[in-house]
């Protein structure tokens, strides 16, 4: 288990200007972020720590199902874009350049066309490999018209994208099922969210598949027509009519951001750059989670005021800190604390924070604005307990939706141990 000293990190940001999004000025004021030119954010430490987390996760799914990791160059050229027209397609939005020599390239948005000449490269392919599944998580690029909201629309993001290719069109639906399956347990089990999954238009990407997934947000961003009924989210200018049980639904708009989308490609690259398989074009889908869009994502749907950022607990910059008086910072009590972390915490560290010649309220504060799940402090009420010789800690959470430190009491470590597992494990969906 890692454990970080305070003292040590950037915990604090810019004092930001206005703006509609509750999540660009809490990200910026805490020191998650830095705005570098209109649309282009360095990535600070405290939000690294976040998209780590993120990456991290999804390496372990996407793997766990038989997909291989892989890194594209950046730089497409015009003449790999040409194979399927989409170098003036895909419009003013995809940023391009030429070198020394004058040959046409792009910073590219997304990498059908890359991917599928590499697995052309490397044909002739073995029945064993299917289904083929690459994923990278890149730097893209969009020259947006209008950058806005930080990093919801910016002009560079990271994004995790997945290519599968299939020998026929049966298989690669069950591989978009199972890839859209790995996506569900992402969102709902993992981070704990409530997503809406909704039929969308494929656009540039083609195909014949498509959803989107979105996060509910206080932007005018987006929408999704949501059914207190049957309980499914939809599009309307995608989807049919919403019916339950004979009769209409009763419909609401809710404001939404997209997070990520998948598609079924069907044979629209394959027919085109000549990868085949015994003859016939491979059935491939694409699957895009944008990664760095996740972070104020979430920071707008979880939390509700502008002193107190909110994360899913598995994706937060830490799983907890410790917060010690002056006077306990050598107590044997604190090493034994530290030592027990590992038991109750997983590979996101615990943040010890040694800035003693700072209150203990002011610390916990801190605490509170950066989100940090759990809030452990050794103050007054644990040197009341080492005087009874019944050492005890205090234990606060942070939830979603809320501004406040909830308030656990004071217990014994092993109570500790007990109450953060037991607490973990019954985490509700937001």
């Amino acid at each position: 288990m890692q454990i970080l000293k305070a003292r040590k990190l950037i915990l604090n940001g810019l004092t930001p200007g206005s703006s509609k999004s509750l999540a660009h000025s809490l990200l910026l004021a805490n020191g998650f972020i830095h705005p570098v030119g209109k649309g282009l954010y360095s990535i600070l430490p405290l939000g690294q720590r976040v998209i780590d987390r993120i990456c991290r996760i999804l390496d372990a799914e996407l793997q766990r199902i038989g997909a291989q990791k892989v890194s594209f160059p950046i730089l497409g050229s015009k003449v790999l874009w040409d194979k399927t027209g989409r170098w003036e397609s895909m419009g003013p939005e995809m940023m391009t350049l030429k070198d020394r020599t004058e040959t046409p390239f792009c910073l590219q948005p997304t990498a059908e066309e890359m991917c599928t000449e590499t697995v052309l490269a490397l044909s002739p392919l073995k029945k064993n490999l299917f289904p083929l599944m690459l994923y990278q998580i890149s730097e893209k690029f969009r020259d947006e018209m209008n950058p806005r909201f930080g990093l919801l629309r910016s002009r560079q993001f990271l994004m995790k994208d997945l290519y599968s290719f299939d020998r026929t069109y049966e298989d690669s639906l069950n591989t978009y099922k199972a890839v859209c399956k790995v996506y569900d347990k992402f969102f709902k089990n993992i981070l704990q969210l409530e997503v809406h999954k909704t039929a969308a238009d494929s656009g540039i990407h083609g195909g014949q598949l498509s959803h989107e997934y979105h996060l509910k947000s206080l932007l005018e961003e987006d929408f999704v027509d949501f059914c207190d009924e049957c309980g499914t989210s939809r599009k309307p200018e995608i989807s049919p009519p919403c019916t339950h049980e004979s009769q209409k639904c009763s419909l609401r708009k809710l404001n939404t951001v997209e997070i990520a989308h998948t598609f079924h490609l069907g044979k629209r690259y394959s027919e085109v750059m000549n990868v085949n398989f015994e003859g016939k074009p491979l059935d491939m889908c694409c699957f895009g989670i944008g990664v760095t869009r996740l972070l104020p994502a979430v920071v707008d749907c979880l939390s509700v005021s502008a002193e107190a950022m909110r994360f899913p607990k598995a994706i937060a910059p830490f799983d907890a800190v410790v917060i010690p008086k002056k006077t306990l910072m050598k107590n044997v009590l604190l090493e034994m604390l530290l030592s027990s972390s590992k038991d109750m915490f997983s590979d996101g560290g615990v943040l010890l924070d040694d800035r003693t010649e700072i209150s203990v309220g002011k610390r916990m504060r801190d605490a509170n604005r950066l989100g940090i799940p759990y809030v452990i402090v050794l103050a007054n009420e644990t040197e009341r307990s080492l005087e009874n010789q019944s050492p005890a800690v205090e234990l606060f959470s942070t939830e979603p939706k809320s501004a406040e430190l909830v308030s656990h009491g004071a217990m014994s470590l092993t109570q500790l141990v007990s109450f953060v597992q037991r607490f973990n494990a019954n985490s509700p969906v937001f």
